[in-house]
């Protein structure tokens, strides 16, 4: 018997059974590529602290600014801080860093069903081999937004939002956001740097044709797609546990989910290694670690849907307090940024309401 089937062997799956098996829990991870990370759904954009856990070795860009256009006006962020990393090279570290440590992988196979019993889980996996029947003490559920653990679970899914992104043979210096809602009516489109590549993408309804006018006549070196998980759902059930997308723990804002798989199998971990209540003690590690941010960001992604249209009184704030952001700004807590301009809004909102008064009043 194992002491844990982790299925899915994306940065989710591969960093909680590296976790597992540097302590001592013996690991058996099942996924169903044929290759680790690829084919690749993710953009690569995150924030330096995720550079620090992954490791430098790994950043193919580091682009300094990101503009942000909305109908209304656009404004550039400066930071310091953001990566661009080799999203495909990251889940391959991070898998043979798994392995390294005794983890057992095997690919091109998958989940069929299990059944919790008194003292774990019985699963059946299907592969190239035909089925095979395993025993664990714990089943972990890394397989993604569309996670067949937690359909097995019966937990509900979070909203999800299909994305689209292709990769131009052109460069590009900065991180480009549209959020013109006419044209993303779910979310927005980006643009980031990658080497000698830039990503243009978008998620909600209207994607493809978005994606396909931003690349217009530039070579498409590859096309790829996704999903992305809206709002967090249940951790578990039983000895079931879910991590990273499968659970919805991507941030509702950005839709990375990258820093948040990462966290949410560190929370996991060290709850199965505590072997009391591990359902309960993985929810309050993650609420005590980074599942209060992510709560937070669905808060602010609805008050986004609410109140984005008006475009007209919200840039010129966020445009008069454009040093504070860029200094507080961080894109694994978008909630700083938040609380500064609620702190700063006594003094900034009658100068955007002004200038909102003035654009809609004719002369």
């Amino acid at each position: 018997m194992y002491d844990a089937l982790v299925v899915g062997a994306g940065p989710a799956g591969s960093n909680v059974s590296y976790q597992l098996s540097r302590r001592g829990f013996s690991v058996k991870m099942v996924d169903l590529k044929e290759r680790i990370g690829i084919p690749n759904h993710c953009s690569g954009l995150v924030d330096k602290r995720v550079v620090d856990i992954v490791g430098e070795d790994l950043v193919i860009d580091r682009p300094l600014s990101a503009v942000i256009s909305t109908p209304l006006g656009s404004f550039s962020l400066n930071s310091q801080r953001m990566r661009v990393i080799d999203r495909v090279a990251l889940d391959q570290k991070l898998a043979a860093m798994a392995q390294s440590e005794g983890a057992e992988l095997s690919l091109m196979t998958h989940l069929t069903e299990f059944h919790q019993k008194e003292k774990g889980i019985v699963v059946t996996l299907k592969s190239r081999r035909g089925f095979e029947r395993v025993d664990a003490r714990y089943i972990i559920g890394a397989d993604g937004p569309t996670s067949a653990v937690r359909r097995n679970l019966g937990i509900r899914a979070p909203k999800l939002l299909a994305s689209l992104q292709f990769d131009l043979s052109r460069k590009s210096e900065s991180v480009k956001i549209d959020l013109d809602r006419r044209k993303t009516p779910d979310f927005f489109s980006w643009e980031i740097p990658s080497g000698n590549e830039v990503e243009i993408g978008a998620s909600g309804l209207n994607s493809e044709e978005l994606v396909r006018k931003m690349a217009g006549n530039d070579r498409v070196v590859r096309k790829r797609g996704g999903l992305i998980p809206i709002g967090p759902t249940d951790l578990g059930k039983g000895n079931g546990f879910l991590i990273g997308d499968s659970a919805g723990l991507s941030k509702a804002t950005t839709g990375g989910g990258l820093y948040a798989a990462i966290n949410s199998g560190n929370a996991l971990t060290a709850a199965m290694e505590s072997g009391h209540n591990v359902l309960m003690d993985y929810q309050k590690n993650w609420k005590n670690s980074f599942g209060t941010e992510v709560k937070r960001d669905y808060t602010i992604r609805k008050l986004m849907d609410r109140f984005e249209k008006y475009y007209g009184l919200w840039v010129p704030l966020v445009s008069s307090s454009l040093s504070g952001i860029n200094r507080v700004g961080d894109v694994d807590y978008p909630s700083k940024t938040l609380l500064y301009m609620l702190y700063s809004l006594p003094l900034r909102f009658p100068m955007a309401l002004m200038e909102f008064v003035s654009r809609a009043v004719p002369s």
